[in-house]
């Protein structure tokens, strides 16, 4: 069994999965119809999406257990793809998958409040403000700069000599 828990909401690919657009032709008056494959939303918080539920009525709460295909309980969400570092492995064999994708989980940012996601964002945010914040170095402008310089006073000591001839 391969069975994860998921700590926050996650978009992941499902069988079946499908949104379906369609248009009509607007010369034969038929509609057309194309499918694609979406990922399914598994809400942390919607009840409806919870595999495992306890609790009464009015105080209810859930979990949702995703897995692979054929590796987990009727009642498990099935997905393909790799898991993420905001799944928790439920038994040994997830437990062993989860370990072979650690060295790509390392937080990048320390002392992040939130999750994995969250890191990753805040890592993205300091990067982007180093970039900003330096100098843009053109190879070449300040020999194109004191050329333009040169240029132009020559320019000028041309345009005096033609007003004194005129």
């Amino acid at each position: 069994m391969a069975r994860w828990k998921l700590m926050v909401s996650h978009y992941l690919n499902v069988p079946g999965e499908e949104w379906e657009y369609t248009e009509n032709d607007r010369k034969t008056g038929r509609p057309r119809r194309t499918k694609f494959k979406v990922p399914r939303l598994l809400d942390i918080n919607d009840p409806t999406c919870w595999t495992n539920k306890w609790g009464t009525r009015d105080n209810e709460e859930g979990e949702i257990i995703v897995c692979h295909e054929g590796k987990g309980d009727s009642s498990d969400v099935v997905f393909f793809g790799s898991p993420t570092p905001d799944m928790v492995p439920v038994d040994e064999e997830a437990k062993a998958i989860s370990a072979s994708f650690a060295h790509l989980w390392q937080v990048p940012v320390e002392n992040t409040a939130g999750d994995y996601s969250q890191s990753l964002i805040d890592k993205f945010q300091v990067e982007m403000g180093e970039i900003q914040s330096r100098p843009v170095e053109v190879p070449g402008l300040s020999d194109l700069t004191s050329a333009i310089g040169e240029m132009a006073k020559q320019n000028q000591k041309l345009l005096e000599t033609f007003l004194r001839r005129v």
